[in-house]
């Protein structure tokens, strides 16, 4: 069986954020906005924007992917604000094949910012189909399936404080079957206190 292994735990993902923050600041002025990609980026969108001392405003997209790896997306939620003219952040859970982020871009672009910027906790540029710039990453993950800190698998596990590694197999396999062994170890690992280097 392969167990589920801590990557990022709740102290390091903190730590991280903070830095992102400040390196943010840099960047961002009063009025400029914060778009968070849902339902992802929830978690780290919340403790980023109360880090950052710039006066934003905050709005969501949401998007639907038809197939994974195919780059088909579809717009199901679009922003509520006027962002025409204003500098964009773009915050994203994790950046990998760059399909998402490509549309999001463009669709952006659509409402005339005067500029965007990206900004993911996770960047997994291992897997990047398209070449797309990402210009605030967290970490840089090259590990195989991931959950936890707004990271699901079918709708499970975003409430969790650290990412752990899990095989996607067995995790289905558990799902399909009605079990909870693989589900519990990976819940009790991310609720860990200790610290762990990774």
């Amino acid at each position: 069986m392969d167990f589920p292994k801590l990557l990022q735990n709740q102290q390091q993902i903190d730590a991280r954020v903070t830095e992102l923050a400040s390196e943010l600041d840099d960047y961002l002025n009063k009025g400029d906005v914060v778009v968070g990609v849902l339902k992802g980026c929830l978690p780290f969108l919340a403790d980023l924007v109360r880090k950052l001392t710039q006066e934003i405003e905050t709005d969501f997209l949401a998007l639907t992917s038809f197939q994974e790896n195919t780059g088909r997306v579809r717009l199901t939620r679009d922003l509520g604000i006027d962002v025409s003219g204003r500098n964009v952040l773009l915050v994203e859970d994790v950046v990998d094949t760059g399909f998402r982020l490509d549309f999001l871009r463009r669709h952006l672009e659509t409402h005339q910012p005067a500029e965007v910027r990206v900004c993911t906790l996770f960047d997994r540029s291992d897997r990047r189909v398209l070449p797309v710039e990402v210009e605030y990453s967290g970490f840089v993950l090259q590990e195989g399936f991931i959950v936890g800190y707004g990271i699901d698998h079918l709708g499970m596990f975003r409430n969790l404080p650290s990412v752990v590694s899990a095989n996607q197999e067995l995790l289905d396999k558990e799902f399909a079957d009605g079990g909870s062994e693989l589900s519990d170890e990976i819940v009790k690992i991310a609720r860990s206190k200790e610290i762990v280097e990774c």
